[in-house]
Protein backbone atom coordinates (compact mmCIF):
# COMPACT_ATOMS: atom_id res chain seq x y z
CA UNK A 1 0.00 0.00 0.00
CA UNK A 2 1.08 3.55 -1.59
CA UNK A 3 0.62 6.05 1.23
CA UNK A 4 0.83 9.02 -0.83
CA UNK A 5 1.08 12.24 0.45
CA UNK A 6 0.52 15.31 -1.42
CA UNK A 7 1.33 19.07 -0.52
CA UNK A 8 -1.89 21.60 -2.36
CA UNK A 9 -1.42 24.84 -3.99
CA UNK A 10 -4.71 26.13 -2.29
CA UNK A 11 -5.88 24.72 1.48
CA UNK A 12 -8.81 22.14 0.51
CA UNK A 13 -11.49 22.68 2.99
CA UNK A 14 -12.35 18.61 3.85
CA UNK A 15 -13.61 16.72 6.84
CA UNK A 16 -12.63 13.31 7.42
CA UNK A 17 -14.24 10.49 5.78
CA UNK A 18 -14.82 12.67 2.28
CA UNK A 19 -13.09 11.92 -1.14
CA UNK A 20 -11.24 13.43 -3.82
CA UNK A 21 -10.52 12.63 -7.54
CA UNK A 22 -6.98 12.29 -8.14
CA UNK A 23 -5.44 13.12 -11.25
CA UNK A 24 -1.76 12.02 -12.69
CA UNK A 25 -0.11 13.77 -14.92
CA UNK A 26 -1.22 11.61 -17.83
CA UNK A 27 -4.81 12.18 -17.26
CA UNK A 28 -5.64 8.83 -15.18
CA UNK A 29 -8.36 10.13 -12.89
CA UNK A 30 -9.57 8.01 -9.72
CA UNK A 31 -11.47 8.59 -6.83
CA UNK A 32 -9.38 7.85 -3.20
CA UNK A 33 -10.63 8.45 0.38
CA UNK A 34 -8.80 11.22 2.59
CA UNK A 35 -6.57 9.20 5.16
CA UNK A 36 -5.56 12.92 6.48
CA UNK A 37 -7.12 15.06 8.88
CA UNK A 38 -7.82 18.39 8.83
CA UNK A 39 -6.32 21.29 10.99
CA UNK A 40 -4.00 18.65 12.09
CA UNK A 41 -1.86 17.23 8.91
CA UNK A 42 -0.21 19.60 6.41
CA UNK A 43 -0.53 17.35 3.79
CA UNK A 44 -3.38 15.55 2.07
CA UNK A 45 -3.02 11.47 2.24
CA UNK A 46 -4.89 9.03 0.47
CA UNK A 47 -3.75 4.91 0.34
CA UNK A 48 -3.26 3.48 -3.17
CA UNK A 49 -3.48 -0.53 -3.23
CA UNK A 50 -0.29 -0.51 -5.54
CA UNK A 51 -0.98 -5.37 -5.45
CA UNK A 52 -2.86 -5.44 -8.29
CA UNK A 53 -2.66 -3.89 -11.28
CA UNK A 54 -4.56 -1.08 -12.77
CA UNK A 55 -4.36 2.29 -14.74
CA UNK A 56 -3.89 4.61 -11.58
CA UNK A 57 -1.95 2.17 -9.32
CA UNK A 58 0.69 1.45 -12.37
CA UNK A 59 0.89 5.06 -12.59
CA UNK A 60 1.84 5.53 -8.66
CA UNK A 61 4.10 2.76 -8.92
CA UNK A 62 6.59 5.20 -10.52
CA UNK A 63 5.50 8.54 -8.60
CA UNK A 64 8.48 10.52 -7.67
CA UNK A 65 9.08 13.28 -4.84
CA UNK A 66 8.04 16.00 -6.67
CA UNK A 67 5.38 14.93 -9.42
CA UNK A 68 2.40 16.61 -9.77
CA UNK A 69 -0.88 14.99 -8.72
CA UNK A 70 -4.35 17.31 -9.66
CA UNK A 71 -7.15 17.35 -7.28
CA UNK A 72 -10.78 16.66 -9.03
CA UNK A 73 -13.94 17.03 -7.51
CA UNK A 74 -14.21 16.81 -3.84
CA UNK A 75 -17.01 14.36 -3.19
CA UNK A 76 -19.09 13.85 0.12
CA UNK A 77 -18.87 9.97 1.11
CA UNK A 78 -21.32 8.37 3.46
CA UNK A 79 -18.57 8.27 6.10
CA UNK A 80 -18.49 10.72 9.13
CA UNK A 81 -17.82 11.40 12.80
CA UNK A 82 -20.91 12.83 14.54
CA UNK A 83 -20.16 14.68 17.91
CA UNK A 84 -23.32 14.06 18.74
CA UNK A 85 -22.39 9.90 19.37
CA UNK A 86 -19.82 10.60 21.68
CA UNK A 87 -20.82 8.48 24.42
CA UNK A 88 -22.32 5.61 22.23
CA UNK A 89 -19.88 3.04 21.34
CA UNK A 90 -18.52 3.53 17.87
CA UNK A 91 -17.12 0.77 15.41
CA UNK A 92 -15.01 1.19 12.42
CA UNK A 93 -14.88 -1.90 10.12
CA UNK A 94 -12.42 -1.20 6.97
CA UNK A 95 -11.18 -4.18 4.38
CA UNK A 96 -7.81 -3.48 2.97
CA UNK A 97 -7.41 0.33 1.76
CA UNK A 98 -11.01 1.12 3.17
CA UNK A 99 -9.18 1.53 6.41
CA UNK A 100 -8.09 4.91 4.87
CA UNK A 101 -11.08 7.40 5.24
CA UNK A 102 -11.85 5.56 8.63
CA UNK A 103 -8.32 6.13 9.72
CA UNK A 104 -9.23 9.49 9.61
CA UNK A 105 -12.84 9.20 11.18
CA UNK A 106 -11.14 7.57 14.06
CA UNK A 107 -8.41 10.40 14.57
CA UNK A 108 -11.59 13.32 14.40
CA UNK A 109 -13.41 10.90 16.62
CA UNK A 110 -9.98 11.09 19.51
CA UNK A 111 -9.41 14.78 18.81
CA UNK A 112 -12.73 15.21 19.82
CA UNK A 113 -12.13 13.36 22.85
CA UNK A 114 -14.71 10.35 22.12
CA UNK A 115 -15.84 8.59 25.34
CA UNK A 116 -17.71 5.40 24.14
CA UNK A 117 -15.93 2.37 23.22
CA UNK A 118 -14.42 2.22 19.91
CA UNK A 119 -13.62 -1.23 18.01
CA UNK A 120 -11.67 -1.15 14.70
CA UNK A 121 -11.66 -4.04 12.50
CA UNK A 122 -9.33 -4.36 10.19
CA UNK A 123 -9.36 -7.40 7.04
CA UNK A 124 -6.54 -7.82 5.26
CA UNK A 125 -5.13 -11.06 2.78
CA UNK A 126 -2.32 -11.91 5.00
CA UNK A 127 -0.35 -10.30 7.69
CA UNK A 128 1.56 -7.98 5.54
CA UNK A 129 -1.27 -6.08 4.54
CA UNK A 130 -2.30 -4.67 8.00
CA UNK A 131 -0.11 -1.57 6.92
CA UNK A 132 -1.19 0.85 9.64
CA UNK A 133 -0.79 -1.86 12.74
CA UNK A 134 2.32 0.33 14.03
CA UNK A 135 0.33 3.73 13.65
CA UNK A 136 -3.01 2.28 15.45
CA UNK A 137 -1.34 0.58 18.36
CA UNK A 138 0.34 3.57 18.96
CA UNK A 139 -3.00 5.18 19.05
CA UNK A 140 -4.30 2.41 21.30
CA UNK A 141 -1.74 3.19 23.68
CA UNK A 142 -2.97 6.67 24.56
CA UNK A 143 -6.51 5.92 24.43
CA UNK A 144 -7.89 2.96 26.78
CA UNK A 145 -11.13 3.14 24.74
CA UNK A 146 -9.77 1.79 21.67
CA UNK A 147 -9.86 -1.64 20.79
CA UNK A 148 -8.04 -3.01 17.78
CA UNK A 149 -8.69 -6.64 15.98
CA UNK A 150 -6.80 -7.67 12.77
CA UNK A 151 -8.76 -10.44 10.87
CA UNK A 152 -7.10 -12.21 7.86
CA UNK A 153 -10.07 -12.48 5.43
CA UNK A 154 -9.49 -16.28 4.92
CA UNK A 155 -11.24 -16.27 8.37
CA UNK A 156 -13.61 -13.54 8.25
CA UNK A 157 -16.92 -15.69 7.78
CA UNK A 158 -15.71 -17.46 11.15
CA UNK A 159 -15.13 -13.87 12.65
CA UNK A 160 -18.70 -12.52 11.25
CA UNK A 161 -20.22 -15.95 12.86
CA UNK A 162 -19.55 -14.77 16.20
CA UNK A 163 -19.88 -10.97 15.84
CA UNK A 164 -22.30 -9.53 18.37
CA UNK A 165 -23.91 -5.87 19.17
CA UNK A 166 -23.94 -5.57 23.18
CA UNK A 167 -25.43 -1.68 23.46
CA UNK A 168 -28.24 -0.86 21.08
CA UNK A 169 -27.09 2.42 20.46
CA UNK A 170 -23.82 0.89 18.66
CA UNK A 171 -22.73 3.11 15.42
CA UNK A 172 -20.85 1.50 12.68
CA UNK A 173 -18.77 2.51 9.47
CA UNK A 174 -17.51 -0.10 7.11
CA UNK A 175 -15.36 0.49 3.98
CA UNK A 176 -13.68 -1.64 1.82
CA UNK A 177 -14.71 -4.22 -1.17
CA UNK A 178 -18.19 -4.47 -2.21
CA UNK A 179 -18.52 -7.88 -1.10
CA UNK A 180 -17.08 -7.23 2.29
CA UNK A 181 -18.91 -4.18 3.30
CA UNK A 182 -22.06 -6.05 2.24
CA UNK A 183 -20.96 -9.13 4.21
CA UNK A 184 -20.88 -6.86 7.33
CA UNK A 185 -23.76 -4.46 6.68
CA UNK A 186 -25.51 -8.59 6.50
CA UNK A 187 -24.22 -9.60 10.14
CA UNK A 188 -24.33 -6.15 11.92
CA UNK A 189 -28.11 -5.87 10.68
CA UNK A 190 -28.86 -9.64 11.86
CA UNK A 191 -26.90 -8.80 15.28
CA UNK A 192 -29.85 -6.18 15.62
CA UNK A 193 -28.26 -3.41 14.51
CA UNK A 194 -30.69 -0.41 13.08
CA UNK A 195 -30.16 0.60 9.35
CA UNK A 196 -29.75 4.07 10.53
CA UNK A 197 -26.97 3.12 12.86
CA UNK A 198 -24.95 2.30 9.80
CA UNK A 199 -22.72 4.04 7.49
CA UNK A 200 -21.14 1.86 4.38
CA UNK A 201 -19.06 3.18 1.49
CA UNK A 202 -18.07 0.10 -1.12
CA UNK A 203 -15.19 1.22 -2.78
CA UNK A 204 -14.66 1.02 -6.62
CA UNK A 205 -13.61 -2.68 -7.64
CA UNK A 206 -11.12 -1.50 -10.54
CA UNK A 207 -7.82 0.54 -9.22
Amino acid sequence: VLRLRLGAQRPLRYRAGQHVVLWTAGGIARPYSLASLPDEDRFLEFHVDCAHPGEFADAARQFKVGDPVRLGELRGGALRYDPDWQEQPLWLMAAGTGLAPLFGVLREALRQDHQGPIRLVHVARDDSEFYLRVQLQALAAEHANLTLEWVLRSELADYLLQLRVVARQTHALVCGHPDTVEAFAKRLFLAGLSRNQLLADAFLTRS
